[in-house]
């Protein structure tokens, strides 16, 4: 397909207390939330690992949603798992446990379809295991990733490498300043694209998100909620509905279309953060997508 999505990245049990309550070993992961999200836009395949206790019932939303799953490994032992707290802004995870279990030694290696994916998505792993995948794509149209504090701090200069390939690159406003030791956000994403990065999309929470390009800068506000459930897997969410939305143009590389694509994502996170796990996100249609973009574009006109 010409609109198919590569999505490399984990696939998890999350454990979660917050103002709302508690969940224990829900479905979660970086490559969960965001092929999920990308399935309403493109065809996506991910490349994951988990344990034996991965069971059908796990995999019941991927299957609802058309998700490929030929590429999950099933490893002998227990699949990832991670449990945190909110407290009442939803702003800012606590980690209480991170047991890796089998992604500790993930491993992906792609197949000669997989290898030939028009667009990739790098989830928030290991940067060396991004630079693996990158070696073995072929020619994507567009290559986007994802990380976090804990890789800028521990392999940096990994890190450095995956980016110099981006097309796009996802971090949020913490990730960016700790990135490029600059505290102005639009600084910060210039000093980024230096690198060899084509766009900048800053994550900023609860207050949407912010795109720094050599065509031009722009901030979009978030889809504004009265009440937020649940803010874990928001920014996977946005990054797999971005990158799904651009795969399925003929064209993606304008302003145009990645502002379109900040508005999408936005709008897709705001559906995950009104349940736990992935509930709300596996259970949604076109039609609630496009009603609710119809409400943003609505929010953001001024005539």
């Amino acid at each position: 397909m010409a609109n198919e999505v590569l999505v490399v990245g984990s696939v998890a049990f999350d454990t979660i207390d917050n103002a709302n309550g508690s969940v224990k070993r829900v479905l979660g992961g970086a490559a969960s939330y965001a092929s999920l999200c990308a399935s309403f836009f493109a065809q996506p395949t991910i490349v994951a690992v988990v344990g034996t206790d991965f069971t059908d019932n796990d995999r019941a939303p991927f299957i609802k949603r058309g998700v490929d799953l030929s590429g999950l490994q099933v490893k002998e032992g227990k699949t990832f798992h991670w449990g945190g707290s909110y407290d009442k802004d939803f702003n800012t995870a606590v980690t209480k446990f991170t047991e890796l279990n089998v992604f500790k030694n993930f491993n992906p290696v792609l197949t000669p379809q997989q290898q030939n994916a028009k667009a990739v998505f790098l989830a928030n792993i290991d940067p060396d295991l991004q630079l693996a995948v990158l070696k073995q794509v072929k020619r994507p149209r567009l290559v986007a990733c994802d990380t976090m504090n804990y890789w800028i701090s521990s392999k940096k200069e990994s890190l450095l490498k995956v980016i110099k390939r981006m097309d796009i690159l996802f971090l949020n406003e913490t990730e960016a300043r700790q990135l490029t030791g600059e505290y102005n956000l639009v600084k910060a994403g210039k000093l980024l694209l230096a690198k060899g990065v084509k766009y900048v999309i800053i994550k900023l929470g609860s207050n949407g998100s912010m795109l720094v390009s050599r065509k031009g800068i722009a901030q979009l506000p978030p889809y504004i909620l009265e009440h937020v459930h649940d803010t874990t897997g928001a920014g996977d969410t946005f990054g797999g509905g971005f990158t799904g939305y651009l795969a399925s143009l003929k064209t993606w590389d304008t302003l145009k279309s990645i502002k379109r694509a900040m508005m999408i994502g936005n709008v897709m996170a705001s559906f995950t953060i009104e349940s736990f796990s992935v509930a709300r996100l596996a259970g949604l249609t076109k039609r609630d997508i496009n009603k609710r973009l119809k409400e943003y574009t609505s929010m953001l006109s001024f005539e």
